[in-house]
């Protein structure tokens, strides 16, 4: 019996703990770089700090701009193929190229035929010319952009409906693409040669993938939420999170529910080594989790935080970092006592405990988050007048 309870010791004793011993940190002043009213989604490239909107003007476009660290601008271009087009995610890859995925249309002209009698106009009216028809976004589009603008390539697939795209995630051996097509779930692959795989789809319109990350066999990592049955696995609270693996050509391999007894939980965020951040909800209390997975998908940290549930996290150099809407004090955070929603970046070390805390009493919920070696954290979160504003933690 006493040899059971030595082992049992070491056992949990060499067991890495989900829940780490947290430290008293001191909150330090997020840098705001400038606002950004029209941008809808960041990333950054290197040194540059790369910012998408859309526009109107004959057609719908993509505007797509740089800045450096301190806000000046680097370089503008506009991608107007003369039809409607928007980009909705966007990724960077090793080259530091810029990769958008988005839905275009195909133009459709008004009908015309000339008239063989030619009508009375007693009062002169002139007549306004007819307005070209605006066809479906119905076109899936890839756009690769050089890390000094220029647009290097241009891929598309047509399909029979529009569609959303809610993330992308690029790597050598090609793109993978996720959204939503005829309210389902749907994931997307293209090989590095430009060619588009087979269409698959994720569940039903219960389930909701919000982000995804390739990986170097051309298989998928998918993380949202779902209220069904999924890979076998059964609804386990309201809403579970859900981890999801998939095979090159989109069948599910695998699937992992994080769950809550009557919660509501999704994953709303996920990079390439495996760290997430998503929202808990129980009755009337929101945190945010923010977790490191194996490639497995075994956790080896997590930790929760009050929020108004809106996260986004990412590794850089070695540190995990997690952005929030934060509404309350945490005890391991000396300075932090937001009266209201307020911007918080945690930094972790990779055992899972905080290592910095960075606040802006000017800015709430977090929009995306980015880091390059040259520029650190850089961010995009709503302002007071629920406005984006760019912000930044610079490399140490």
């Amino acid at each position: 019996m006493r040899k059971i309870a030595i082992l049992l010791l070491l056992v949990l004793a060499f067991s890495p703990s989900a829940h780490a011993v947290q430290k008293k940190v001191t909150v330090k002043k997020i840098t705001t770089v400038m606002d950004a009213p029209n941008v809808q989604m960041l990333l950054v490239s290197k040194a540059s700090i790369i910012t998408i909107a859309t526009v109107d003007s004959l057609t719908t476009d993509v505007a797509i701009g740089a800045v450096d660290g301190a806000g000046a601008p680097l370089w503008q271009k506009v991608i107007d193929s003369g039809v409607d087009e928007v980009a909705m995610a966007t990724t960077v890859d090793g080259a530091a190229n810029v990769w958008l995925a988005g839905f275009s249309s195909q133009a459709k002209s008004a009908f015309t035929e000339t008239a063989s009698v030619v009508a009375e106009n007693p009062d002169a009216i002139t007549l306004e010319a007819a307005e070209e028809l605006r066809g479906d976004l119905n076109v899936l589009t890839v756009w690769k952009i050089s890390p000094v603008g220029e647009l290097l390539a241009t891929y598309t697939s047509q399909y029979d409906l529009p569609g959303l795209i809610n993330s992308i995630s690029v790597n050598k051996s090609g793109l993978s693409i996720v959204g939503v097509l005829s309210e389902k779930p749907f994931l997307q692959n293209m090989s590095a040669a430009g060619e588009f795989s087979q269409q698959a789809s994720i569940g039903t319109s219960k389930t909701t993938i919000n982000t995804i990350v390739r990986n170097s066999d051309g298989s998928s990592s998918l993380f949202g939420s779902s209220t069904e049955t999924l890979g076998g696995k059964k609804l386990a609270g309201i809403r579970d999170g859900v981890l999801v693996k998939t095979s090159k050509s989109g069948a599910i391999s695998s699937v992992v529910r994080s769950s809550a007894i009557k919660g509501d939980r999704s994953w709303l965020s996920a990079d390439s080594s495996l760290l997430l951040s998503g929202y808990v909800k129980v009755g009337k209390t929101t945190e945010t989790a923010i977790t490191k997975f194996t490639s497995t998908f075994v956790p080896t940290w997590t930790i929760r935080f009050a929020s108004t549930g809106q996260s986004r996290a990412i590794t850089g150099a070695g540190i995990s970092y997690a952005a929030m809407g934060s509404k309350s004090a945490i005890a391991s955070i000396t300075g932090w006592k937001p009266s209201k929603a307020q911007l918080l970046v945690v930094a972790f070390d990779a055992k899972g405990v905080m290592t910095s805390a960075f606040g802006s009493s000017e800015l709430s919920d977090p929009l995306a988050l980015a880091y390059s070696k040259e520029l650190g954290i850089v961010g995009l979160a709503l302002n007071a007048d629920q406005s984006p504003t760019i912000f930044r933690i610079a490399a140490r």
